[in-house]
């Protein structure tokens, strides 16, 4: 993830050790078990399928009639599926995007998304809200002297909204946490009382799930991470504390945050990502933790890089660094200038983007892994080369690149799946730049096999673009040979 190239042997397993924690942290709070949602059961039940058998509607037919629905209304292909609409049956999903909501209303006669049992939830009870409301955003987060009960409960309103934040919020935020002052945590009282034990067991539990990122892609973990911060947002909200152990919870809920967004990424779910990510600037703003703060704004930069506007991505990942550089380790301000880097990279600046990738060496020749937060253990050489090499592909210079590239992925094994598939990714479109079509081919081939075992969408995406960079080169054997194993695994381009 944020973990790429860790070498530590940690799988699922990990977390075992640390089971007492789950219960403690849960009996600390209320438990709010999901409650199935009968109202979309019954509306899909009332339904009679397309195919004219008579019987009910399918969770499958359902979600085949709401993607035509979509694609009707805005040219669009969208693919929800049965596991989809089954999460929201059981509970798991309360509010759906405002395009799902939308089509689901008109393929099952719903006048209003009460009618379908679609709601945000509060922690208890729950709490209706209209269809029309305004979308909670991210502005305002970070307001006032105190931070207490009333901001917990919008943090965790706002964690819990699926609606679609408006495309500035990312800039409006970055810009208030750079001058309004960090909160005074207000101490707690309610609930059962939690200790910095207990929170720095937290903060434990968030590193092992980052390390189970090394090897597990974001389609994995996300439902994972999800819950846990769940948790530890209810925590937060609902039990008592000194202000001390509360900004030990805020910084814990910010790591999560960080790294929900991290996963959610890596899952495609770009929209979710950005709210945790914003979510967790908030939490680790209380917690006067600006090089946690600069992470998760910064790795949002990352995301809009990728999918989004690149001079977005530049602005955020430049705010973030100048916000946090004075309080930052050398190896945190080397990770956030790398984010710098690769945000201009894509806007096509390569002045900007060597000068970034120059100051990040200069920043991690001063690194002190003693003196560094847990949440940057991964950067190391091998990954800053990787992001060099990359910078230089996207900028089409692929000469020095293939030295970079090649050199560092020899370090990985195949257990880090997903970064090994990634990294060839990069490399494979460097050899197409560099017209070294037959060793493109076979890099992508390895890609593609070691994309196929893990969930990852970025993975998949990758390889796609690859292949798209390859099909000029058709009737090439080893092009030929990739294109085939690509349709069988990808389907037709």
């Amino acid at each position: 993830m944020t973990g790429f190239g860790a070498r530590d042997d940690l799988s699922r397993a990990g977390l075992d050790e640390r089971d007492n924690l789950g219960r403690e942290a849960a009996a600390a709070v209320s438990d709010h078990p999901e409650t199935p949602n009968e109202l979309l059961r019954s509306a899909r039940l009332r339904t009679p399928s397309p195919s004219g058998s008579g019987r009910a509607m399918s969770r499958q037919e359902l979600a085949e009639a709401v993607n035509a629905w979509l694609f009707a209304d805005t040219g669009r292909e969208f693919r929800l599926d049965e596991t989809y609409i089954g999460k929201l049956e059981r509970g798991e999903h309360r509010w759906p995007n405002s395009r799902y909501r939308a089509a689901l209303r008109a393929v099952l006669g719903a006048a209003a998304d009460a009618d379908l049992g679609f709601y945000t939830m509060r922690g208890s009870p729950l709490l209706v809200v209209d269809s029309s409301a305004r979308p909670v955003g991210a502005s305002g987060l970070l307001g006032g002297d105190t931070w207490g009960a009333a901001s917990a409960e919008a943090l965790a309103e706002f964690l819990a909204d699926d609606r679609d934040l408006d495309p500035d919020e990312a800039l409006r935020l970055s810009h208030e946490w750079r001058v309004i002052d960090a909160p005074q945590v207000a101490e707690m009282r309610a609930g059962r009382r939690v200790g910095r034990r207990l929170a720095a067991m937290v903060t434990e539990r968030a590193d092992a799930l980052r390390r189970m990122d090394d090897f597990l892609g974001g389609g994995d973990m996300h439902d994972l991470v999800r819950r846990e911060l769940r948790v530890t947002v209810d925590m937060v909200r609902g039990a008592s504390y000194s202000e001390a152990t509360g900004r030990l919870l805020l910084a814990a809920v910010g790591e999560l945050c960080q790294l929900a967004g991290w996963v959610a990424s890596d899952a495609g779910l770009n929209g979710q990502a950005e709210r945790y990510y914003l979510g967790g600037v908030s939490a680790a703003h209380a917690a006067q933790d600006n090089p946690l703060a600069a992470n998760l704004l910064s790795s949002l930069a990352y995301q809009k890089a990728n999918v989004a506007d690149p001079r977005d991505a530049v602005l955020l990942a430049s705010s973030a660094y100048h916000g946090a550089k004075a309080a930052a380790t050398a190896t945190t301000r080397a990770l956030l200038l790398e984010r710098v880097a690769w945000a201009n990279a894509r806007f096509g600046d390569p002045q900007a983007t060597l000068r970034a990738l120059g100051e990040v060496d200069e920043a991690y020749a001063d690194t002190d892994p003693r003196m560094d937060p847990a949440w940057v253990y991964w950067l190391n050489r091998e990954e800053i080369a990787v992001m060099a090499g990359r910078c230089l592909t996207q900028l089409k210079r692929p000469t020095n690149a293939i030295g970079l590239l090649a050199t560092a992925v020899d370090s990985y094994d195949d257990a880090h799946a997903r970064e090994l598939s990634l990294y060839l990714s990069w490399l494979a479109e460097a050899h197409v730049y560099d017209g070294n079509v037959d060793e493109a081919a076979d890099i992508a081939a390895r890609c593609l096999t070691l994309s196929a075992g893990v969930t990852s969408a970025r993975g998949v995406e990758r390889v796609r673009v690859v292949r798209r960079l390859l099909a000029p080169h058709h009737g090439n054997a080893a092009v030929d040979a990739f294109a085939e194993q690509a349709a069988s695994v990808l389907g037709p381009p």
